[in-house]
């Protein structure tokens, strides 16, 4: 279901905005990796999909996984639920299993989508700590609206270099806050890029 999904949602977002996407190279083609991204709108998983060319495995917030038609749905497209501002273990160790497995994990390192005036919300610590856990390096993705061009604003995707946090290790509270902080910087560097 996920691939005819992806197929179905990069023809309405060709035919009705447009997508730019630069440094899918930054990709491994074969290995895992947390694909980090910036959160503003509901559609960021939706336009991470389409401009990767691989699946990516989301957490999701519980509360979409309530509905059981919701939930066979998530888990159809391969996502699965994180209890926010809860150490919850389960999500933790379903993304260690799933990078360690080869595959791509999506990650909104702000914790929920950003509805402020600033570019960025505070980085939430789980990004660095499945990656410092496992060793896979962080690939941070900005997700932006384009320049307009007549009536369509396309989407604009940057993917950053990968951030390696050296590991597997365990880690420790200054590792989990460094690593954030670096994901927090190579976001606002994409962010400047896009603008």
């Amino acid at each position: 279901m996920y691939t005819f999904l992806v197929v179905v949602f990069r023809f309405f977002i060709l035919l009705f905005w447009g997508l730019d996407v630069e440094g899918l190279e930054h990709i491994p083609q074969d290995s895992g990796a947390i694909v980090a991204g910036n959160h503003t709108s509901w559609y960021d998983p939706v336009v991470l999909a389409v401009a990767i060319k691989r699946p990516i495995h989301f957490m999701g917030k519980a509360e979409l996984f309530e509905h059981p038609i919701l939930r066979w749905f998530f888990f159809q497209v391969h996502a699965f639920p994180v209890r926010r501002g809860h150490a919850d273990r389960e999500a933790i160790r379903t993304s260690q299993d799933k990078v360690t497995e080869g595959h791509l994990l999506g990650m909104f390192p702000e914790g929920t989508r950003n509805k402020t005036l600033e570019a960025l919300l505070p980085m939430q610590g789980g990004a660095a700590l499945i990656s410092l856990k496992t060793g896979v390096p962080i690939i941070p993705v900005v997700v932006s609206k384009g320049r307009r061009t007549g009536l369509r604003r396309p989407f604009k995707v940057t993917v950053g270099s990968p951030i390696n946090l050296g590991g597997p290790k365990k880690a420790s509270k200054a590792d989990i806050a460094q690593g954030s902080k670096a994901i927090s910087a190579q976001f606002s560097s994409l962010l400047s890029r896009n603008n």
